[in-house]
């Protein structure tokens, strides 16, 4: 029976590979969905969930602490977990986004119930590795959140490309078999009349069409957040222009059916639109007030995001176990003013009427099937596979460069350069293994195929072993992969520096003549070898733990190391940087992948809960967040951070929320790996921001919240770093703030 149990489990597993599908990443498999046997009653991916490096937020701590706008704003307190813009330089600073571990937000995979969202690929990836997004942490808004999962290193490995810092995942509230719904009104006023203020309303609704065989949710919300004034930023001495403005309109339905017992068919549609209003930022920090095109547009909305999502996802429960599987369609159109590509007007506004739209198309097939059985000792298989499809035009974006010149040193641009695409194929298996009634043993193996940079086997190992009635040792070691970006790998896309931003150790040859860089189609994906060993003491009111991470970078891709072609141009005799002859040279880069990096680091927590009383501590220090090749952090990201948040039900009506954190000093680039460059490194200095509210239920079905953020007003003002030097300070950061919510539940 044994055996016969294997085969089918085998049978299953190859089936849901021919349809070409593979698990829905991270989704709930409740208790009452999983097959019961022995002991065991978890799959191998709750079996993860437990390890030191997963963190949970509750919808109760969403309401107790709750963000402006952005889910960023509760997930940055989770351990490990800070918000930088995308790359090390300073670029696009304001545009912070979820950073797990120091490995950057391009290394944090955004999950909506258990489905990817990659909108934040449509946008521009620049020669530093930085793009002009608010990322994916903005399509849900926080009242229609049930809760958030944040996995960090081998926990967050299993999910494929991009997850290589960790993942997100933004679990929606569930429908209802009993007609429930909310609205919520939130404000958010600066004390600074030059910070941006904001407000939002949104709606909550779900219950059944028919009693227990269909049932309905759908959830809508408008949010608009104003741009910082141009001059907030003058103080510092500095050009560097201040937080931009965002307007969110989200609208969200599902409709659950439930077709037998054991069968339930769910339809998830989303629409969301998110559009900026511009404060002066560009690539480069042109000076807005100084130039005529960016300050007209201040105020105004110069790029806007639409996300359309369409998923149908069948869940049923079998006599050998569960599956799940899922097909997901989403259209990402990303319409905005062109920007220059070339000179030190890259990433720069040229127009204030002209609009490009580029599409992205994403085609996503998932299953996963979970096998509980005994053979020896009682296991849970978990196998299934995986097809995605990219399908992306940038006509914007892909028309910089010289093809005659390009021709002669013979390198041909495909016909239409604006198109670009990834197909992605994966399979994985697990087994959750129950060795001893103390030992909890996951071994996995997820293998990807990408259709240009080939294939890469990421194994796995997640141990949990309990040391008496107290203490647990957890520890687990995975290789995370992260296939290039369609920018990266796409030879029709070409960036052009006038003379600064090329590599440094050709300065000699090249002078000042400038260089490209276009796309590599022969990239070998990002990979990582994350590790992770902990240990958890709980006993009564205490939760503690302590972690060690270590995560070794190897085959980062960076724009600019190795000379492809020497491209001739011609120049005026006699101008700086031109010969006599008046004839010279353009390097040509690509795309490569460059040596090792490494980042290490610790983190831990103490929760004490009383019930009435609770107050949640975690710190995370850095050891190590360096790219082995020049020295440079990986991201401009603080030495340690401290979270204590301390929350008090004063009565049955009424609670208070104390939140603190304290950032250590932040160190930016150290080394000059460029031209144009010869670094003073200035850190910013450690800080902290506190924060208090109060929550009072007035009735059974209406209740307020109001507060103050950043209580005793540490502003820091973003500055632009001066010739000859790097700075850390690449963010704003605002001041006091009053808020204020109503809500009406029923």
């Amino acid at each position: 029976m044994k055996v016969n149990l294997i085969k089918n489990s085998l049978s299953v597993s190859v089936l849901f590979a021919l349809a070409g599908v593979t698990p829905v990443f991270a989704a709930e498999v409740s208790e009452e969905n999983v097959v019961k046997l022995n002991t065991i009653v978890v799959t191998a991916e709750e079996q993860v969930k437990q390890s030191l490096g997963v963190s949970e937020i509750t919808a109760e701590d969403l309401e107790k602490t709750p963000v402006v706008n952005d889910i960023s704003e509760i997930v940055v307190r989770m351990p490990g977990v800070n918000l930088t813009a995308n790359g090390s330089t300073g670029a696009r600073g304001n545009q912070r986004q979820i950073n797990i571990r120091g490995m950057g937000p391009e290394n944090t995979l955004i999950l909506v119930d258990g489905k990817p969202v990659n909108s934040r690929q449509s946008v521009r990836y620049g020669r530093g590795g930085d793009r002009d997004t608010r990322g994916d942490s903005n399509w849900v808004p926080a009242d229609a959140i049930e809760s958030i999962e944040v996995l960090r290193g081998p926990a967050a490995a299993r999910y494929g490309s991009g997850a290589m810092g960790g993942v997100v995942n933004i679990i929606t509230k569930k429908v209802t078999n009993d007609t429930h719904g909310s609205l919520e009104y939130f404000t958010n006023q600066p004390e600074d009349s030059k910070e941006g203020s904001s407000y939002r309303v949104g709606f909550n609704l779900s219950g059944p069409i028919i009693n227990d065989v269909l049932g309905y949710r759908i959830y809508g919300n408008y949010n608009k957040t104003k741009a910082d004034a141009v001059d907030l930023n003058s103080a510092a001495d500095s050009v560097a222009s201040g937080r931009e403005g965002v307007e969110n309109k989200d609208i969200s339905a599902r409709l659950a059916w439930n077709v037998t017992d054991n069968q339930t068919l769910t339809l998830d549609t989303s629409f969301g639109r998110q559009g900026n209003l511009y404060s002066g930022d560009s690539e480069l920090m042109t000076d807005a007030e100084a130039n005529a095109t960016l300050a007209a547009l201040l105020g105004s909305e110069t790029n806007t995001m639409y996300r359309d999502s369409y998923a149908l996802t069948h869940e049923g429960k079998w006599d050998w176990g569960t599956s799940k599987i899922s097909a997901q369609y989403d259209q990402t159109k990303n319409k905005r003013l062109n920007e220059g590509l070339a000179g030190g007007s890259t990433g720069a506004i040229n127009t204030t009427t002209d609009r490009s739209t580029s599409k992205l198309d994403t085609l996503r097939f998932n299953a996963e099937a979970n096998i509980p059985f005994d053979f020896y000792i009682p296991q849970v298989l978990t196998v299934g596979a995986e097809y995605v499809d990219d399908d992306f035009t940038d006509p914007a974006s892909t028309g910089q460069g010289d093809e005659s010149i390009l021709n002669n040193v013979g390198i041909y641009l495909p016909t239409d350069r604006s198109k670009m695409s990834s197909r992605i194929a994966s399979a994985f298996i697990e087994n959750n293994m129950k060795v001893t009634d103390s030992t909890d043993v996951v071994l996995g193996v997820r293998f990807d195929d990408q259709s240009k940079s080939g294939s890469n086997w990421s194994p796995s190992l997640n141990i949990t072993q309990r040391l008496g009635e107290y203490f647990t040792l957890k520890g687990g070691i995975a290789r995370a992969y992260k296939a290039p970006n369609m920018y990266q790998s796409a030879e029709g896309y070409i960036v052009n520096s006038a003379g600064n931003g090329c590599n440094i150790n050709d300065k000699d040859i090249y002078g000042t003549n400038g260089c490209y860089i276009m796309g590599n189609g022969d990239l070998k994906p990002e990979t990582s070898i994350n590790k992770e060993l902990g240990i958890q003491f709980q006993k009564d009111v205490v939760n503690a733990s302590l972690t060690w991470f270590r995560n070794d970078y190897k085959d980062k891709i960076a724009s600019g190391s190795t000379v492809y072609a020497r491209l001739p141009t011609t120049c005026t005799p006699g101008v700086r940087g031109c010969p006599a002859e008046g004839a010279t040279y353009t390097a040509l880069y690509k795309w490569d992948n460059v040596p090792n990096a490494l980042i290490q680091g610790l983190e831990g927590s103490v929760g004490l809960d009383w019930g009435d009383i609770r107050w949640t501590n975690n710190f995370t220090y850095m050891m190590d967040n360096k790219d082995k090749s020049t020295g440079n952090p990986l991201s401009i990201i603080p030495l340690y951070t401290i979270n204590s948040i301390f929350g008090y039900d004063i009565t049955d009506k009424l609670d208070t929320n104390f939140i603190f954190t304290q950032y250590g000093r932040q160190k930016p680039r150290q080394y000059n790996d460029s031209t144009g460059e010869d670094l003073t490194p200035e850190e910013l200095k450690s800080y902290s921001i506190s924060s208090i509210n109060f929550g009072y239920k007035f009735t059974s079905n209406i209740s307020g919240r109001i507060g103050v953020s950043n209580l005793f007003d540490k502003q820091l003002y973003r500055e632009k770093a001066a010739s000859g030097t790097s700075t850390a300070s690449t963010y704003n950061q605002p001041g006091r703030a009053y808020f204020a919510s109503l809500k009406y539940s029923f």
